[in-house]
């Protein structure tokens, strides 16, 4: 991994502005000296996410998350940090900084390998696109045609077409020992006992994007009577099956605007949507929907409806999804679940009732993931008491998967009442006899020591020239909180810098407690702390040091003198609050 200086990362985000990253993504109106818009992160009506373009920082007052410019392309955009620098200082016309020989070789090495993959998939979705349009994709296009994909939808896809038999793929790229490697390690080639072959043939072609929009993988239907319908990429060090969701990258920004989002079994209907004005849908590249996939939707939408065809294997996958968000499911999450009438899909039902049909049937009849739960329960276990009983027991296992004890608690009630048996509740009824009682939520409630030592943080960062004026005890203040007592220790090391400069300490502090790169961009957003309320917050830190000193052993002249302190400590905070008083009073 490249060593960057903070010099050069400083450099990188001097020439670098979070509003323009930001703004391709979110729509940004002006509100006082800040920019608002509606979060990337989470679904919200109002709102909450606000952008200092003097900061160069972000953060979103209803779910927290906040950061620069490295910071937004790692969260929204799935960039890795190296990644993100690179990008910025490409943008920015930087060169990057020189490493040591061995450490830039390899990064070197895996960068020019990414680049020469991702070129050489995006000129083959090219050569894909043309077959489709030439006579050897007649067949191809026929079919698209028949499912009435109209031609932008084509051309914004990219849909395409491999033609059958096999050779095409050296006869376009090359046949040399080098290019034949390059073409295998993309997934293009297979080899085989009888040397290589094209691992696409006779099929439409699907380029599959990642989240930045490159195209890493193909899957392909076939149009002719192979045995496996569809065939995908295999897995490489940039496409990941279980990570990926065909239409992610072209559907993210709609589905954050419209707050809609469909999950849909096949690439087909992802596209029938899109043509029908309805680029909301996205779908599993190869496999079952798992874990790391339905977190990205639930990050994209909170209210996603999951589409399933009304036969045997649609309920199959339908509860293996289900299964798969237990543990990430909260109550903020409405997930869905759409079961299509046998025989039809999201592609033909558009075709047969319209735009206008589809969208009602989303709303009057999909149905809430308890009710899912509770329908595919009773499936599963059958009628009769015995069926009641694998009811309860099926429902006692997957209720330990949840994560979120207010949830777990309301659908534990839920099948309670409906087969009339309660639940043991096993991993609880270790830990504790009788009732079960829900823990304290971890609640954005603090103590008022946590949100004195907040502001007294927050005063910091947003007048750096404020620690010239910290009494000499100041290098004794102890933040309970130890990740806040880390931030202080290093801001305080700043002391008697040549330059105080807010905006690049907070992006600094980001860098090296990336942990707390919300709080410190929260800090650097929120109101400003008033000189009166930060010299109020380093009484407050005089009095929290005082009171541990008093508090340890000391010998009689030593506790004659805190004694004399608290005195005068108490009266400068008389002194203060009359002062605040005043103040308060002018203001009305």
């Amino acid at each position: 991994m490249p060593n960057f200086s903070p010099s050069f990362l400083d450099e990188v985000l001097s020439r670098s502005d979070v509003i323009e990253i930001v703004a391709r993504h979110v729509e940004l109106k002006q509100s006082g000296s800040n920019l608002m818009g509606l979060c990337p992160f989470h679904h919200e009506k109002s709102p909450s996410f606000s952008v200092s373009a003097d900061k160069q920082l972000y953060y979103c007052f209803g779910c927290g998350k906040g950061g620069g410019a490295f910071q937004f392309l790692m969260d929204h955009d799935g960039y890795s940090f190296p990644e993100a620098v690179e990008y910025l200082a490409e943008k920015a016309g930087l060169a990057l900084p020189q490493e040591n020989d061995a450490d830039r070789l390899k990064s070197q090495q895996e960068a020019s390998q990414r680049k020469k993959a991702l070129i050489l998939l995006a000129q083959a979705a090219d050569t894909f696109a043309t077959q489709l349009h030439s006579a050897a994709g007649t067949k191809a296009k026929a079919y698209i045609q028949q499912r009435g994909l109209p031609e932008h939808i084509i051309s914004d896809y990219k849909l395409g077409f491999a033609p059958d038999g096999y050779g095409f793929m050296q006869h376009t790229f090359g046949s040399d020992d080098r290019s034949l490697a390059q073409l295998e390690a993309v997934g293009l080639l297979f080899k085989g006992d009888k040397g290589y072959g094209d691992r696409f043939r006779g099929r439409l072609m699907f380029p599959i994007r990642d989240k930045r929009g490159d195209i890493v993988g193909f899957g392909g239907r076939s149009m002719g009577d192979d045995k496996a319908k569809y065939l995908n990429s295999p897995e490489t060090s940039w496409y990941h099956k279980s990570d990926i969701l065909y239409g992610f990258s072209e559907h993210r920004d709609t589905i954050r605007k419209r707050k809609m989002l469909m999950v849909v079994e096949g690439y087909m209907d992802v596209l029938a949507l899109a043509a029908f004005d309805l680029p909301i849908a996205v779908a599993a590249s190869g496999t079952s929907m798992g874990e790391r996939q339905i977190r990205e939707i639930f990050r994209l939408c909170e209210s996603p409806i999951f589409c399933f065809d009304g036969d045997r294997a649609g309920y199959q996958a339908a509860w293996r999804a289900l299964e798969r968000m237990l543990p990430l499911l909260k109550p903020e999450f409405r997930p869905q679940f759409l079961y299509l009438p046998d025989g039809e899909d999201p592609d033909s039902l558009l075709q047969k009732e319209g735009r206008e049909a589809f969208e009602r049937r989303m709303s009057e009849q999909a149905k809430p993931v308890l009710e899912t739960w509770l329908l595919g329960l009773s499936r599963l276990a059958g009628s009769g008491t015995d069926g009641l009983a694998r009811m309860a027991k099926k429902a006692d296992e997957m209720l330990l998967k949840m994560s979120d004890p207010y949830l777990q608690q309301a659908w534990k009630q839920k099948v309670e009442t409906q087969t009339g048996i309660q639940l043991q509740n096993k991993r609880q009824n270790i830990r504790q006899k009788g009732p079960i009682s829900l823990p304290r939520p971890r609640a954005k409630i603090h103590s008022v020591k946590h949100v004195l030592h907040e502001s007294f943080l927050a005063g910091l960062l947003q007048k750096p020239d404020r620690l010239d004026i910290l009494p000499p005890e100041a290098k004794l203040f102890f933040l309970d909180n130890e990740g806040h007592n880390r931030i202080y220790t290093r801001v305080f090391s700043w002391q008697g810098s040549e330059a105080y400069n807010g905006m690049a300490w907070a992006q600094q502090l980001q860098r090296e407690f990336p942990e707390a790169a919300d709080q410190v961009a929260r800090w650097m957003n929120q109101e400003p702390v008033l000189d009166i309320e930060f010299s109020g917050a380093i009484l407050d830190m005089r009095k929290a040091l005082l009171q541990r000193q008093m508090a340890a052993p000391n010998d009689l002249a030593e506790r004659q003198r805190l004694a004399k302190l608290e005195t005068e400590l108490k009266q400068e905070l008389i002194k203060l609050n009359a002062e605040i008083e005043e103040q308060r009073r002018g203001n009305e």
